[in-house]
């Protein structure tokens, strides 16, 4: 028998016993084993009961039972994986001790919600005649027109400018600057890290401006983009946050201000005052230095600018020194770079490089489509699958084609992208009953370039192929599905349009997947927190879409909806199955029709919809209407459905009346009830995020209480309740309280 880990029962044992053992094949100490397994369980909850004294080191479920010894309030229950309540409960002394302070509320603000905050006493905002014996310097009635940068933080929870009084609550959000008001700013998008990848590479000509090279984008997919803060920890509870401390947008003017500051002490000799550029920057540019190795661009070198025009700065900046008579001292100056714009452009003389890799953080509401976020309870585990890794470099495989042809023959294979890389994909085959596992490995996002406009995807009979942490542009999936195959797409984008251009629009309202199954069989295909463009499905289809968004592109061309699932045109040539193999007869395939059987949970759709079946349809968001054709079968339960729609059975969905309302009531219902997005066009920050100001019917009418759309998940409308139930405990009397979003 091969050794427990530890045998502790069977070495008390005496050792004339143990040899005895020994010579009858070790039965006694097997059966000690099976004992000492049982007695490390119950160590383990001895020691799990000994944690859960602790709130630092308690399970989720102790939580609330610690709580209910400090009295603390009972608040909505909020999904454990989304935040935990322990902060909350922690911290409820400190909140006792500092009570109604403005740095203990906006801690209880992001203890509650799980949001960065910032809290606003507004009586110092207020312009009123300061009392001579407690004066306030930085409270000045009219604000200093010669400081940019705080004229740029006016209408921001930063700004020094004060402002008349305003008698209005601010409860309602409806008043801010009165004496007794404290706002708190709440952040609801995230910013999320992209290390490591690829820079977009701008051509000579491409655009206007762009007349030489030297141009790169953060993006990519070649698009303006926003850079994001990644927040700095606040270390006490007692301090206010800053915009260090926030996931906002950044600004040119600090960052710009640090970076001058630093070269100018360098010139000095005196080390330089670190901020946003300390441990942790907010962006880092990175060369190729070798076969191998890369060397990151120092932020010494970089200078801060507006490249909304695009210009090359000056080689050299000059800056002065340490002695007044002295020359001033050059600094190189190696690349310049634009946070609004997300633009990166080298100086003048300076060397262009092939390839530029950058690290950011952009900003987004959750973890939906493909991404540089933790998916690592989403993986699969290896198991007995063969396994082909692909890399750039030092992997075995240099390309995503190369892997999947290698693999042919084999029933469960993985294949792995261990970098965010750029790939060529035309054609994907799974061989009958076959497996086939595409992924990104965790916290990587590799980009799928469908080369020439279209990737051909043959799924034998019971074949599966699944897709996971991919961003797919530049053409369509073409899907062509035998009886009982499977497409699996999980954290996925097939980006809208195929292509951004360089404003961020569309380059076209082509579908993104189109599946053709066979034509006497059945398919399914399963959309899991993806986003993608409009789809093509036809009747041998069963689609089933969860937490994702499904962009039809409508008001891109004409201004009006667009068509998010289209049916089925007429089969096309047919194409090649598998290398050296005829391809399949044209008759093989479905025709023309709606998608068969449709499920819908949790998601938003922009554009029209055209169905067989609506099997379900849940807590999601329809912008246009829904075309069922049989209606005798299906349900759609809280979810907003357009007037106009014909779809089964509804429950308790918007926009809802009487049906003898009168008419004028009607049109003042759809008016009223509809949702607001901050925008609907992919690629931005508040993309599908809905508005605050959306009608209670959308933004609390999910199954529960929630909000409909792909954000149901994330349980705002929830924890704005806990804070609203919160702030009455702890604010002091006669001051009033209200919260506003910043994203």
């Amino acid at each position: 028998m091969s050794p427990t880990p530890q045998d502790r029962l069977y070495k008390l044992l005496p050792s004339i016993f143990r040899v005895k053992d020994t010579l009858q094949g070790e039965p006694l100490r097997a059966l000690l084993a099976i004992m000492e397994r049982e007695l490390l369980a119950i160590e383990e909850d001895i020691g799990q009961l000994h944690d859960d004294w602790f709130i630092e080191t308690c399970q989720e479920w102790v939580v609330p039972y610690i709580g209910d010894l400090l009295k603390v309030r009972d608040l909505v229950p909020v999904d454990p994986g989304l935040f935990s309540q322990r902060a909350y409960v922690a911290n409820t002394l400190a909140y006792r001790r500092r009570k109604g302070t403005a740095a203990m509320l906006e801690q209880l603000a992001h203890d509650v919600t799980g949001w960065p905050a910032r809290a606003v006493e507004f009586f110092q905002k207020v312009g009123t005649t300061q009392y001579l014996n407690h004066p306030r310097p930085a409270s000045l009635r009219t604000p200093d027109l010669r400081d940019a940068s705080a004229l740029e933080l006016v209408g921001t929870p930063f700004e020094d400018a004060t402002r008349t009084v305003d008698v209005r609550h601010i409860d309602n959000r409806r008043g801010k600057h009165n004496l007794p008001n404290v706002g708190l700013f709440l952040w609801r998008l995230e910013a999320y890290p992209v290390p490591f990848a690829p820079a977009f590479r701008g051509e000579p000509g491409s655009e206007p401006g762009a007349t030489e090279e030297g141009f790169f984008r953060f993006n990519v997919l070649g698009s303006d983009t926003r850079l994001f803060n990644p927040p700095q920890s606040e270390t006490t509870i007692s301090s206010l946050a800053g915009e260090l401390n926030v996931p906002g947008p950044l600004r040119r003017r600090p960052l710009y201000d640090e970076l001058e500051a630093r070269r100018a002490a360098l010139a000095r000799g005196e080390s330089p005052e670190q901020q946003y550029f300390g441990a942790a920057p907010p962006f880092s540019l990175l060369l190729v230095d070798g076969s191998q190795g890369f060397k990151e661009i120092s932020p010494d070198a970089i200078l801060i600018c507006d490249l909304s025009t695009w210009h090359r700065p000056p080689a050299t900046l000059p800056y002065p020194s340490i002695h007044p008579e002295a020359a001033p001292v050059p600094r190189d100056i190696v690349v310049a770079v634009d946070p609004v714009n997300g633009r990166i452009a080298f100086a003048q003389g300076r060397p262009v490089p092939g390839a530029l890799y950058v690290s950011y953080a952009y900003g987004f509401s959750s973890e939906v489509g493909g991404g540089f976020y933790d998916r690592q309870e989403t993986l699969i585990p290896v198991e007995q699958r063969g396994v082909y890794r692909v890399a750039a470099r030092g992997a075995p495989y240099d390309s995503v084609t190369g892997a999947a042809d290698a693999s042919a023959g084999s029933a469960d294979v993985l294949v792995e992208v261990l970098d965010s890389e750029r790939y060529p994909l035309d054609t994907l085959n799974v061989a009958p009953g076959a497996r086939l596992e595409l992924r990104a490995a965790n916290l990587q996002r590799p980009v799928i370039d469908v080369a020439g406009g279209r990737c051909v995807i043959w799924l034998g009979r019971g074949a599966t192929l699944v897709l996971s942490g991919l961003l797919v542009r530049g053409g369509v999936l073409e899907v062509h599905a035998a009886d009982n195959a499977t497409l699996d797409l999980r954290h996925c984008t097939l980006v809208p349009g195929h292509d951004l251009t360089p404003d961020g629009m569309p380059r076209t309202i082509a579908p993104g997947l189109v599946v053709r199954g066979a034509k006497d069989g059945d398919c399914t295909v399963l959309l899991n927190r993806c986003i993608t463009g409009p789809l093509q499905a036809g009747r041998a289809t069963t689609l089933r879409v969860e937490d994702s968004i499904v962009d039809g592109l409508g008001g891109v061309v004409d201004g009006q909806g667009g068509q998010a699932l289209l049916a089925l045109p007429p089969p096309p040539k047919p194409v090649q199955a598998f290398e050296h193999e005829p391809p399949p007869p044209a008759e093989d395939f479905e025709g023309a029709g709606a998608t068969g059987a449709l499920y819908i949970l949790a998601s938003t759709v922009l554009g029209r919809v055209e169905a067989t079946v609506l099997e379900l349809a849940s807590d999601s968001l329809f912008t246009d209407t829904v075309q069922v054709l049989q209606r005798q079968q299906g349900c759609v339960r809280f979810s907003y459905v357009p007037q106009g729609s014909r779809v089964p059975q509804r429950f308790r969905c918007q926009p809802a009346y009487a049906e003898d309302a009168p008419e004028a009531e009607r049109l003042e219902v759809e008016r009223r009830v509809k949702p607001v997005f901050t925008s609907d066009r992919y690629g931005d920050p508040g993309y599908c995020q809905l508005r605050d100001d959306t009608d209670s019917g959308i933004r609390r009418g999910a199954s529960d209480e929630g909000e409909m759309g792909v954000f149901h998940h994330l349980q705002q409308p929830q924890r704005e309740a806990n804070l609203r139930a919160s702030l009455t405990d702890y604010l002091r009397f006669g001051l009033e309280a209200g919260f506003f979003f910043v994203t």
